[in-house]
């Protein structure tokens, strides 16, 4: 893919990101000031949060692949907050489903995430957070049942060590 078509990728996604805001502006200074900007959920699309340990117990389960590569099943972007430990799934806007137990959580309407600045796809020095599976298009959303399954997955792990 040509420097320019992936330049123009990645401003559509920016634009789709920042347009979750009533003043998509904002956002984009926070990306120049911050590298992450505070976007609002449960319009545009809304997260799952998922603990680290949920997402290194289905990594470690899938044989010698690295947290990115078991979030890229989910075919769809997914943030990883390193100062809070956690990881976010963007999703498609819907209500909340029933409980998706202790290490993971909807966060939709009335929510805020902090998302990175489009292209700040590795773990930096002065990064508060990044994108460990990159939004490929605008609107491309994860898989609610693929992440379900991953959950489910991290969970009996989880279980299975807990009770070992």
């Amino acid at each position: 893919m040509s420097t320019t078509v992936e330049a123009a990728q990645r401003e559509a996604v920016a634009t789709w990101l920042a347009d979750s805001l009533s003043r998509p502006a904002d956002a984009r200074k926070q990306w120049s000031d911050f590298h992450l900007a505070v976007l609002a959920l449960g319009g545009r699309f809304s997260a799952v949060r998922l603990a680290d340990d949920l997402v290194y117990a289905v990594a470690a389960a899938a044989g010698p692949v690295t947290a990115s590569e078991a979030l890229r099943r989910l075919r769809g972007p997914v943030i990883h907050d390193i100062q809070g430990r956690r990881f976010y799934a963007l999703v498609p806007s819907s209500p909340p489903p029933p409980s998706l137990g202790p290490y993971a959580a909807h966060l939709g309407l009335g929510h805020f995430v902090g998302v990175p600045r489009v292209g700040d796809n590795e773990p930096g020095e002065h990064l508060a957070g990044y994108w460990a599976v990159p939004m490929s298009t605008p609107g491309a959303l994860c898989d609610p049942i693929r992440l379900a399954e991953l959950i489910e997955a991290g969970t009996t792990v989880l279980g299975m060590e807990a009770t070992a």
